[in-house]
């Protein structure tokens, strides 16, 4: 019976001795901790590897300034130009879309990603995690 207690006890010792090491290492998220991504959101890295159409639903002025190559410009002021040249990118060669505003305090590409959800159900919508700060880092 000792050697019973003793084999979980060293058991649980090494589950605990594994789990510490996983969480303070870094490999393991801590439980308490927020996700790093909203649903609906990409990182600027993921979104670089995918070949996606880009959407960029800041300011008129921002956009003629500088935007990601080949971005569409789409915002709720000038939807339905917008709409008409993504949905012809989108039917043309269905890929990812990816909506950006100017910082990840900017709800504009959370609402523009959305309100796109709606008109374009099989299509797969994120908004870019950190807006165009983070593009450019």
């Amino acid at each position: 019976m000792a050697r019973f207690f003793r084999e979980i006890f060293f058991i649980a010792a090494l589950t605990l001795l594994g789990a510490a090491f996983s969480l303070f290492s870094g490999l393991a998220p801590l439980p308490w901790a927020a996700p790093e991504l909203a649903a609906g959101e990409i990182r600027p890295t993921d979104a670089r590897a995918l070949q996606v159409i880009w959407i960029d639903a800041r300011s008129e002025a921002d956009y003629r300034s500088e935007h990601i190559p080949a971005a569409i410009y789409l915002n709720q002021d000038h939807w339905d130009t917008g709409i008409i040249e993504l949905m012809d990118a989108w039917l043309t060669q269905p890929r990812p879309i990816v909506v950006y505003c100017g910082s990840e305090h900017c709800g504009t590409s959370k609402r523009i990603a959305e309100r796109l959800r709606e008109a374009l159900p099989d299509a797969e919508i994120y908004s870019l995690k950190g807006g165009w700060d983070a593009w450019l880092r």
